[in-house]
């Protein structure tokens, strides 16, 4: 039909709304069949089975869409009163902030009213975003958190527009309007990211939200179906581990197969602290003061993700909020690097707490006098190697291929940190991505007819619900689901999880504990 009406002199006022809605619908299809014969002989191999996998995950989606949230209203009203009492106290604490530098109050959701009070009243250095080939200026959280953090009369009016916006968003997930079930559905997007991983929205109904925004306090809002009982099933470390087999460093890998990979990270950039044969002694002596309130696992933790993601010392400086210098030397003794000698000295004068020594002892002492530089090799070399190797491959084809084969082409500035730092993370992220949703098909596929039951996709998690009295024979089933092993760089790698149960999301337990 559509292609008759294309290719006549038929004219969309002479059609009805049913005749206008048949016409659009199926020009829509016709235009997209055409675009499809053109590019599909294009296609390589990698492509294609992307698209082949990503289609095959449509069933379980749709499944979720039409299952939906059963909300507890109950919980909605008690969460939603002392939440609007707070928004209505912060707004008069930051109209108060407002009123001592302009005449008016503010409005936290205009980003131009909060760029003329910040930059233009306050007189703030713009904080500048890049992204997207183009730089403007930014109010976001990280924006707000280093004025917060470097300019300590900005502190309250930030920490302030913080808060509101916690609130809001908060306050717009209660709002979420229900279906006529009392569920919230989602939409989910398969194909949503480039990374492979789902992303969520309301639903065509204008129902719903995206779970993404759903935080820990807000989750005791869903409950299972009667008879049932919720469970979220997890992937443990899973970009970590990922990040470890991507790089192939021996050290790495065994970091991430141990049973607290952040300690087991400390013990080896930090090997003369004292460690013993003993996890939980070893565990105590990770979580001993570091840098202000961090312990050196909470380092570990932090820092390391951002290291592995290609981030500069001022980079994670900047987002946990420690010294410069303590930034780089926790990098040069993670994956290593060279260093005058004269810094080292110059950072052992201005801290004591150890861990300069093991640098230089670590590391090989090259050049002579003033020009002495210290040449560490780290305790996980080849995550430095494997970045090197993720930015050849930009300069000589310019697009990445996962484990999954999954290909993305990358387009900008080699020596862009931000760029670079996205090319690096996408390949963890992407295999980790497909890992889950492969393992939330085989669940779909292989467990519905014993009521297991998929409720969402949330970060590296399945969120659903099975009966009560076959609990304990279905959440192990579901754990060998997302149990896939997939080789990388020649190697098996697997990715254990773990899953939690509860008449709620909010109130869970470990599966295979006592009630």
């Amino acid at each position: 039909m559509a292609r008759i009406i294309r290719n006549t002199n038929l004219k969309k006022e002479n059609l009805n709304k049913e005749q206008s809605l048949w016409v659009y619908c199926g020009l829509d299809c016709e235009i997209t069949t055409e675009v499809w014969n053109k590019l599909s002989p294009q296609l390589d191999n990698h492509t294609k089975n992307t698209y082949e996998f990503e289609r095959s995950c449509l069933g379980p989606a749709i499944s979720m869409v039409l299952r939906g949230l059963r909300v507890d209203e109950r919980a909605v009203t008690i969460i939603r009163a002392p939440l609007k009492k707070k928004k209505l106290k912060l707004e008069r604490m930051l109209n108060l902030f407002a009123n001592a530098v302009w005449d008016k109050n503010l409005n936290h959701n205009s980003p131009y009213q909060l760029k003329e009070i910040l930059y233009t009243y306050l007189n703030l250095p713009e904080e500048i975003k890049y992204g997207k080939g183009e730089s403007k200026i930014s109010t976001d959280r990280n924006a707000l958190e280093h004025l917060s953090e470097e300019y300590p009369r900005a502190r309250p009016f930030c920490k302030t527009i913080m808060a509101l916006r916690d609130v809001d968003k908060m306050l717009t997930v209660l709002a979420s309007k229900r279906d006529d079930d009392g569920r919230i559905r989602c939409t989910y997007q398969v194909a949503g990211t480039q990374t492979g991983r789902w992303s969520s929205k309301e639903s065509p109904w204008g129902t719903g939200t995206n779970l993404q925004n759903i935080t820990k306090d807000l989750r005791a809002i869903f409950i299972p179906d009667r008879g049932r009982i919720m469970f979220y099933a997890d992937l443990q470390a899973a970009e970590s581990r990922a990040t470890a087999y991507l790089s192939g460093d021996e050290g790495y890998i065994n970091a991430a197969e141990s049973s607290d990979l952040h300690t087991e990270v400390a013990k080896m950039v930090w090997p003369n602290l004292g460690w013993s044969e003993d996890q939980e002694q070893n565990r105590e002596l990770a979580e001993q003061p570091y840098f202000g309130n961090y312990t050196y696992r909470d380092v570990c933790k932090r820092a390391g993700h951002g290291t592995n993601y290609g981030a500069s010392h001022t980079t994670v400086s900047r987002n946990i909020k420690i010294k410069g210098s303590q930034a780089k030397r926790f990098q040069l003794l993670y994956y290593g690097g060279v260093e005058p000698l004269n810094n080292l000295n110059r950072w052992h004068k201005q801290d004591k707490r150890g861990g300069f020594e093991e640098l230089i002892e670590m590391g090989e002492v090259i050049g002579s006098g003033a020009q002495q530089l210290v040449k560490v090799k780290g305790a996980f070399p080849g995550i430095r190697s494997w970045h090197d190797e993720v930015v050849k491959e930009l300069q000589t084809t310019g697009n990445l291929i996962t484990p999954f084969g999954r290909r993305r082409q990358f387009w900008g500035r080699l020596d862009d940190e931000h760029y670079a730092r996205k090319a690096i993370a996408y390949l963890p992220q992407s295999l980790v991505g497909d890992i889950l949703n492969l393992g939330l098909y085989r669940i779909w596929k292989e467990l519905f007819e014993d009521g297991v039951e998929i409720l969402g996709q949330v970060h590296d998690a399945v969120l659903g619900q099975c009966p009560i009295d076959k609990v304990d024979m279905l959440i192990p089933k579901v754990l060998d689901c997302l149990n896939n092993p997939i080789e990388v760089k020649g190697r098996k790698m697997m990715i254990p999880s773990d899953a939690e149960v509860g008449d709620s999301w909010k109130n869970l337990r470990k599966w295979n504990e006592k009630k």
